[in-house]
């Protein structure tokens, strides 16, 4: 890899070690907010190198060591770093050595290479002391799959003390061995949505005396692929429904469809537009069938956020410097309609989100796949692009 990249891996001599740390959070991974096994492992990982910590119930860890109290920290940049923990309620159907050994749990993002990371990166920073080029804060943040873990962080003192800059990365397998950064906007706002329409049950020999919830709830299917086909926004936008339940007798006309999906859009503008036409949808199926058809976000959007030009500049010396021409920066056209409570974080100081592109080839198994794979041999070449980029902090900002 190092030869095709014609690049040598200062940071190869960390690959061992890296494996070995995301091949154990891989085996046992952990649901948001039950991350106890994996948040224990981490405190005697950082304990042993010295670092002090408070948890953030329950599980949350904000580190920082303490050779960073000395003189030749003072003026250096505040640099905030986080790493999610938690995992997904995925059966793992890789067949690797080191699947998950906790039924029906399986780490399909790429967190158990991210915890990894910012351990060996915390390593660095012990053994370095002085030499390290900025004063950092590392966060392993329970419960990002589902919303909760960045406002516990926040709530809990995760950017006390004013930093100058929050960093987040991702593994990502749409391609193979490299690093993406986006200029402006790097994810879209999201929600969750249920769609529940409701009709009147009858027994199907007397259909007339119902009102097919079914039925209606297929034309609010077809209605929405419809409108992804023909809104044409400022960016990337669509709703997407992912399940559909209703009805439990062949013989009787159901009286209630639950669908669940999503919206999403790289700009708000879009969002906002997407929810004004989908219950204008939903209003006029309603009055075609009769039915009465209810549409609710069980939480608040999550909202998008944008990587600050001068720090995007930084990754992308970063970056060409490491990957070469396997560096991509892109524009908001190539935008991954993906969503992260980190967003908490960005409206509090200037930020940064990189991606670094992990794909096996012909195993490109997407995000949330029972088998999703990443590319170990990625884990030292992102963890120097991090170094590299916390460099060109100290240098450049």
């Amino acid at each position: 890899m190092a030869e095709r990249l014609n690049y040598q891996c200062k940071f190869e001599k960390y690959k061992e070690e890296l494996i070995r740390l995301r091949r154990h959070f891989h085996r046992h991974p952990e649901l948001g907010l039950q991350e106890f096994e994996t948040s224990a492992f981490i405190q005697e990982y950082l304990g042993k190198l010295g670092y002090r910590f408070r948890i953030v119930e329950p599980t949350g860890i904000i580190a920082e060591h303490p050779c960073q109290d000395e003189a030749a920290f003072a003026g250096k940049k505040k640099v905030v770093l986080r790493a999610e923990m938690d995992a997904l309620p995925i059966q793992e159907q890789t067949g690797l050595s080191y699947a998950s050994e906790n039924a029906g749990v399986m780490h399909a993002c790429g967190h158990d290479g991210i915890v990894a990371s910012a351990l060996v990166l915390a390593r660095i920073l012990a053994e370095e002391g002085e030499v390290f080029p900025v004063r950092m804060r590392f966060l392993f943040e329970p419960a990002e799959e589902i919303g909760e873990g960045a406002k516990r962080m926040l709530a809990a003192g995760a950017l006390d003390g004013e930093p100058d800059i929050f960093l987040m990365f991702h593994y990502a397998v749409d391609q193979s061995f490299g690093m993406a950064v986006h200029e402006g906007q790097a994810s879209a706002m999201i929600n969750g949505m249920e769609i529940r329409v409701h009709g009147k049950s009858s027994h199907w020999c007397e259909a007339h005396k119902g009102i097919d919830s079914i039925y209606a709830a297929s034309l609010v299917v077809k209605a929405l692929h419809d409108l992804n086909e023909a809104y044409k926004g400022k960016g990337p936008c669509l709703i997407g429904i992912g399940t559909i339940h209703g009805g439990e007798y062949s013989n009787i006309i159901t009286d209630l469809v639950t669908l669940r999906g999503n919206i999403r859009a790289a700009y708000e503008e879009d969002y906002q537009a997407l929810d004004k036409r989908l219950k204008e949808t939903l209003n006029e199926i309603e009055a075609r069938t009769g039915t009465r058809i209810e549409l609710e976000y069980p939480k608040p959007a999550v909202l998008p956020f944008a990587n600050d030009p001068e720090l995007t500049r930084i990754a992308e010396t970063a970056g060409r410097k490491i990957f070469g021409e396997q560096f991509l920066l892109e524009g908001e056209e190539q935008l991954f309609l993906s969503g992260d409570n980190a967003y908490r974080y960005f409206l509090h100081t200037k930020g940064l989100f990189s991606v670094f592109l992990a794909g096996i080839p012909d195993k490109g198994y997407p995000l949330h796949h029972p088998k999703f794979q990443i590319d170990e041999d990625i884990l030292p070449y992102s963890l120097e692009a991090l170094y590299e980029i916390l460099s060109g902090i100290d240098r450049d900002m």
